[in-house]
């Protein structure tokens, strides 16, 4: 054969041909081992010559090699990458989630310190209370009166089945008036019902200045020809407004709402207590101001000094962790340490919304913006649910529109009026 022929004339002395038994086809195979035809020229390669012959130096060359073999493999770089991105969430984590809280509640447990009392001299309701005419600072309520008490405004009546044949007790959180369309009706929808209330601080400016117009003699329309007054602000003038449709059954009505409402024990709750804006943690419902009470939002750390700032600690946050401590402190020494705790039901608050926490129930949840109205339902054994409508009318918008509308008329009165 030819390759044969070929093969054996190159004198390769390892080399013979063998023959098949099938006359169709011969092959040829070597007979030295595969090992012995390779040739090592990976060796003389520039790419694998050593940088130096010294053997310190080789070790630390391989070291290196082998370090960067590591690197420029694809998956060390998906590790890479990976192990970065998980570094980054949890970074983000801790800093915008983990710290801010544990920040927040050393601060609270600071302020809550007894010992930190003295060093900003006392606490804010250390000191005696004012006393303030024509205001019913707190009223009791007969808890066994109170079956099921039902929060918030009469749009929800139907939804949660009111009815005071079956016992059932509606709590209003205040600002009634001066929100929506019919402040009157709302006043009497609420006596009707025999309702509770407590005084908002929409209630108590229309009231103080109901007040001031009786003793002025400016009540009735028309009464201020008789006494020189400055021009009134359009708010103002819609609240000399409201203040004379009220009649006086309904303002003695609204007088009669208390600051604070305690309406008692309720299982599972300990003493529930409604007021319209929040309450100082530590002081008592006696030594509450009536005027913070209505107001308040924030609380200052050091001082425990209300404000009706958004800008600052939360008082419902301080109230929580306040009731808290002490649920915890009473846990070894009292059989039902919740029974000895406060529970603060409120309003006011509509930039926060609806916040639910253990020990405080922030209501409003921003109706008369267009948002929702929210009724916190307590049945018998202190089970608690809550119900919402939605509330479809923007009346603060509406408002807006009809003082961008009187402006303008006003414009163009002014106008034609230099005209002429």
């Amino acid at each position: 054969m030819a390759s044969y022929d070929s093969d054996h004339e190159l004198g390769d002395p390892y080399y013979h041909a063998t023959t098949q038994p099938s006359s169709s086809s011969r092959f040829a195979r070597l007979s030295r081992p595969l090992i012995d035809s390779v040739r090592n020229g990976w060796q003389s390669s520039p790419a694998y010559r050593s940088l130096s012959s010294s053997p310190e130096n080789s070790k630390h060359t391989g070291c290196v090699q082998i370090a960067l073999s590591i690197i420029a493999a694809p998956r060390f770089r998906r590790y890479v990458l990976v192990y970065f991105v998980l570094f980054l969430l949890g970074w983000a984590g801790w800093a915008m989630v983990l710290y801010p809280r544990l920040e927040e509640r050393g601060a609270l447990l600071h302020a809550l310190d007894p010992a930190s009392k003295a060093e900003v001299g006392g606490w804010f309701g250390s000191n005696s209370l004012p006393q303030f005419d024509d205001l019913t600072h707190i009223r009791t309520l007969d808890p066994s009166l109170v079956p099921v008490a039902r929060i918030e405004v009469d749009q929800l009546l139907k939804k949660i089945e009111f009815s005071t044949t079956d016992g059932d007790h509606l709590i209003l959180t205040g600002d009634i008036i001066n929100k929506g369309p019919d402040s009157a009706g709302v006043v009497d929808l609420a006596r009707k019902l025999g309702a509770s209330c407590v005084r908002g601080n929409h209630e108590d400016r229309i009231l103080l200045l109901r007040h001031e117009m009786v003793t002025m003699n400016t009540l009735l329309t028309g009464d201020e020809k008789n006494v020189k007054l400055h021009e009134p602000s359009e708010k103002e003038a819609k609240e000399r407004a409201l203040a004379r449709s009220l009649s006086d059954d309904q303002a003695r009505w609204l007088e009669a709402c208390p600051v604070i409402l305690n309406v008692g024990l309720v299982q599972g709750m300990g003493q529930v207590v409604v007021v319209h804006a929040g309450l100082v943690p530590g002081v008592d419902l006696e030594k509450q101001d009536p005027s913070t009470v209505m107001t308040m939002r924030t609380i200052d750390l050091n001082t425990h000094v209300p404000s009706e700032s958004t800008e600052g600690m939360s008082w419902a946050k301080m109230f929580d962790k306040h009731q808290s401590i002490l649920h915890s402190s009473l846990k070894s020494s009292h059989a039902d340490p919740r029974s000895q705790t406060t529970t603060v039901i409120y309003g006011h608050d509509a930039k926060t919304g609806l916040k639910i926490r253990t020990y405080t129930k922030g209501l409003d949840s921003g109706c008369v913006k267009g948002g929702k109205l929210t009724a916190l339902v307590i049945e018998d054994g202190g089970k608690q649910s809550l119900v919402q409508v939605s509330c479809k009318q923007d009346y603060s918008k509406d408002n807006k529109e009809k003082k961008e509308k009187k402006d303008k008329k006003d414009k163009k009165a002014k106008k034609a009026k230099k005209d002429d």
